[in-house]
C-alpha cells in the first residue's frame, strides 16, 4: 500500500497497525520517500546484512593473512634486493654528458 506523507501523519496509529501485515510505503508528491515496516521485519533484515557484512570482513581478513607481505613493499626478499639496487644505480643519462 502506497499513501501520502499527510494522510501518514493523519493516519499513523492505522499504518502502524498495516505495516504489522506487509511494508507500507510513503510518498512525496507520487515519489517513494519512505517505507514502515514492523519491528520485527527491520530486525531480520538487520540481521541477515551484518551477517553477510562481517562474513565478507571475515573472508577478506582470512585473506589478508594468508598473502601477507613479507615487507612494507609487499614484495619478498629477493625481490626487494633487486629493487633496492635499481634504486641505487646511477644516473645513465647524467653519466654520458
Amino acid at each position: 500500500m502506497s499513501i501520502s506523507i499527510a494522510q501518514s501523519r493523519q493516519q499513523l496509529s492505522s499504518l502502524i497497525a498495516l505495516a504489522q501485515q506487509q511494508p507500507q510505503f510513503i510518498t512525496n508528491r507520487n515519489k517513494p520517500v519512505a517505507v514502515l515496516v514492523s519491528a520485527d521485519y527491520f530486525a531480520r533484515n538487520q540481521a541477515g546484512v551484518h551477517t553477510e557484512a562481517q562474513s565478507l570482513f571475515d573472508r577478506v581478513k582470512g585473506l589478508r593473512e594468508k598473502f601477507a607481505p613479507q615487507d612494507d613493499t609487499g614484495l619478498d626478499a629477493a625481490a626487494s634486493a633487486s629493487r633496492q639496487n635499481a634504486w641505487q644505480r646511477g644516473n645513465a643519462f647524467s653519466d654520458t654528458v
